[in-house]
């Protein structure tokens, strides 16, 4: 009897020790996504990007890690070690700063996590992003337009603001808006066409916009490109501090700041990403198969991306139509599975 009650109170104790390990199992067993936001505090597009990937990993039912680059190589080469401690399945980032892409790249491979990188292109990374220089030469030519109405195609200055860091992307969008405005304004000379160092970010590229502006004195019709929104408004915010904007046109890329109450009147229009959405793309073509154990064939090459974001070229006028970043994230995070929001928001759909 003795020994019954033993085997009884032993079982009795073993019994949550066993229900505790097949719960520590089922959470090991649950999918777990990394998310590596990029955490420039230029762009509220950066956090969004995070917002949307949690909820649509809630919705699927993973478990969710999300950690900020903070803008710095650094940082998120570490971010990547975090995430492997983690032991998370996939790890999706942003980098805006790709000189440490190889290095994260070759922590996610020892590790055996795929990765996703949005919109710059690593041989170790799924790309899932814009056709940058389908989305530069479309920005380009809708700049063109305006410059054949507006100055007969003489502008005295074109003006890019270059990312230099961002490596390809930069060539892409940057050198695809100078394809762009050349189809439609073929004869501008090759001496107009002058650059400066924006980095992507208008409070950055300011004082190297403003010595550009300085060395043109007698510049006044200036058409400006560049990398995104915030290198082109850098160019434009110069001018307007030394009292030259009135000649300004810019048209930007990623639409980040041609919505909302307060748009520059001299940005006249922009490439829509809709970069807060991309986890949709991510998601469906890339995360979910992996999460179902199908993993999809390594597709890093920007020409040839595991999933293609569609580029909307909309001038600020179309884009009073286009509701902000926070609405659009409402609604899309009320629409259907894998609706992503250029189905949604784009006016100019192709």
């Amino acid at each position: 009897m003795r020994n019954l009650l033993r085997v009884l109170a032993v079982t009795a104790l073993s019994v949550p020790a066993l229900i505790g390990l097949a719960g520590v199992a089922q959470a090991q067993d649950k999918f777990k996504l990394g998310m590596a936001v990029g955490g420039n505090t230029c762009c509220e597009w950066m956090k969004a990007q995070g917002d949307v990937a949690r909820a649509l990993a809630e919705k699927n039912g993973w478990d969710y890690v999300e950690l900020s680059n903070n803008n710095d190589p650094a940082t998120a080469l570490k971010n990547a070690q975090i995430f492997v401690q983690e032991g998370v399945d996939a790890v999706i980032q942003f980098n805006g700063q790709a000189a440490s892409n190889p290095a994260i790249s070759a922590v996610m491979k020892q590790a055996n996590i795929p990765i996703v990188t949005y919109d710059i292109a690593d041989p170790g990374m799924y790309f899932v992003g814009i056709d940058n220089l389908a989305a530069g030469i479309a920005g380009g030519e809708g700049l063109g337009k305006i410059i054949k109405e507006k100055w007969a195609c003489n502008p005295d200055l074109v003006v890019s603001a270059e990312g230099a860091g961002a490596g390809i992307v930069n060539e892409w969008r940057t050198g695809g808006m100078r394809t762009g405005l050349k189809n439609i304004c073929p004869d501008i000379p090759d001496a107009k066409y002058v650059s400066f160092e924006s980095q992507g970010d208008a409070a950055v590229g300011l004082p190297a916009a403003r010595d550009l502006l300085a060395a043109h004195p007698e510049a006044k019709n200036i058409a400006v490109v560049g990398l995104n929104d915030g290198g082109v408004l850098a160019l434009i915010n110069a001018a307007e501090q030394l009292g030259r904007a009135d000649g300004v046109i810019g048209w930007g890329q990623d639409g980040a700041f041609i919505t909302g109450d307060n748009v520059n009147p001299h940005l006249a229009g922009s490439v829509f990403y809709f970069l807060e959405g991309y986890a949709v793309y991510a998601i469906k073509d890339v995360i979910g198969p992996i999460a179902a154990g199908n993993v999809p064939p390594l597709k890093a090459d920007a020409g040839d991306p595991a999933s293609k974001v569609q580029p909307c070229p909309v001038t600020a006028e179309q884009a009073k139509a286009v509701p902000d970043m926070n609405e659009r994230v409402k609604q899309l995070l009320a629409a259907p599975a894998g609706t992503a929001e250029y189905d949604l928001f784009c006016p100019n759909k192709g």
